[in-house]
């Protein structure tokens, strides 16, 4: 009998210690948090801490390895984005503001050269009509008249033309947002009204000056070049200024770009 009750005790005692352990490694929830139960199995301060030199060397290597990779995929990525960028700037410049740039210088040098002098088309004009109300210098006035339609007809309105399908055709590519957009509006609709001087011209045969035909207000600037309002002219100079401006801020970024692309390793 006792030989039992000592045997039952000991069943006891080893059920209890199984029983704490398990609570000393079981989470408790309290006040929020997880806490853990405090045993007599607690680590105490004498057990030796944990260092990463312990660490298993095929552990240390992967670990090297991910950061590496994460490293190299970071500039990959950075390098590819310079890249990307390089190629928008190149595609900017090969089809948009390189062609229109040239395009405008052309269109203002062959301008200065038909007007013989004068500041701008007005006093062009006005100095034509002059001549072809004086008996004695008629035949001068027409001429004049007829040089300046056969200029913009040759070779301004072509011009300005190509100028308009460059912008339709790559207004995807503009750089400076929503104001440069409304600028080249303008243009487009001064073009068109150009388009309907021309055709006018075309319809009634009057490219070629005659002075039996010539009448008073053929020499407005309204029937040879379209408006004549100061809002007019300063928007076709902002075109020229634009355009030159964007055009050497492109190429000033392509050549940051193509320098940081072979500083870091790229091609």
């Amino acid at each position: 009998m006792a030989l039992s009750a000592a045997l039952l005790w000991r069943h006891l005692r080893q059920l209890q210690t199984s029983r704490l352990a398990a609570a000393a490694s079981t989470p408790t929830l309290r006040s929020g948090h997880w806490r853990w139960k405090t045993t007599t199995a607690e680590t105490t301060e004498n057990e030796p801490r944990f260092h990463w030199r312990d660490l298993p060397w095929q552990a240390i290597s992967i670990a090297v390895g991910i950061g590496t990779l994460l490293y190299k995929t970071q500039k990959s990525e950075e390098m590819e984005l310079r890249r990307n960028n390089l190629k928008y700037v190149n595609n900017q410049l090969s089809q948009l503001y390189g062609p229109l740039y040239g395009n405008r210088l052309a269109n203002q040098q062959s301008y200065r050269e038909a007007l013989h002098g004068h500041d701008n088309l007005v006093k062009f004009l006005q100095d034509a009509e002059k001549k072809w109300r004086d008996p004695e210098t008629t035949d001068e006035g027409v001429r004049m008249l007829t040089r300046w339609r056969k200029f913009l007809l040759y070779v301004m309105h072509p011009l300005d033309l190509k100028a308009e399908e460059i912008i339709r055709d790559n207004a995807h590519l503009l750089e400076n947002g929503v104001e440069e957009a409304e600028l080249f509006v303008k243009f487009v609709f001064h073009v068109n009204y150009e388009k309907l001087i021309v055709a006018k011209w075309q319809e009634k045969g009057e490219v070629i000056g005659n002075r039996d035909i010539v009448e008073e207000g053929d020499f407005s600037r309204e029937r040879n070049g379209g408006k004549s309002d100061d809002e007019t002219f300063q928007m076709l100079a902002h075109v020229v200024r634009n355009v030159k401006e964007t055009y050497e801020k492109l190429v000033q970024r392509k050549r940051s770009l193509v320098r940081e692309i072979e500083e870091r390793g790229g091609h």
